[in-house]
């Protein structure tokens, strides 16, 4: 039986068919990263009109926690601006966290390792002798 380690050395290496699978989901992620990015700077801009200044690691914190839905509190928008701001951060994290995510991963990744595991699996082919009687598998 494979470990974790040997099936993601095998898959660095470039020696399994699951390397293209995970491009597509490799991008997902990639455009994921950008928005939450994209957010954190419109994060500090809206902020910033409301005369508040934080970190730019404070507006990445906020967006993670927006858009996974945890929303500590801790950092609010005082304007109507900034909280249909947080509202399209908080659909978006639900759609693209909570929906796309998991299906785009099984679709792209789980799915295609465990055909791999399938496919790797020894299928042995049991045939009893003919001279076997009154045994339980006859």
């Amino acid at each position: 039986m494979k470990t974790v380690g040997s099936h993601l050395a095998a898959l660095l290496a470039g020696r399994t068919s699951l390397q293209r699978g995970i491009t597509p989901f490799l991008k997902y992620v990639a455009l994921l990263v950008a928005i939450m990015l994209l957010y954190a700077w419109g994060f500090h801009v809206i902020m910033a009109r409301e005369g508040q200044d934080h970190s730019w690691v404070t507006g990445v914190y906020w967006v993670l926690t927006v858009m996974t839905t945890l929303g500590f509190g801790d950092i609010t928008f005082h304007s109507d601006v900034g909280r249909v701001f947080s509202s399209l951060v908080l659909i978006t994290g639900v759609v693209m966290l909570l929906i796309l995510m998991p299906f785009l991963f099984i679709s792209t990744v789980y799915t295609p390792w465990l055909e791999q595991r399938s496919r790797a699996r020894v299928r042995m082919v049991r045939q009893i002798p003919a001279d076997v009687t009154g045994h339980v598998l006859r």
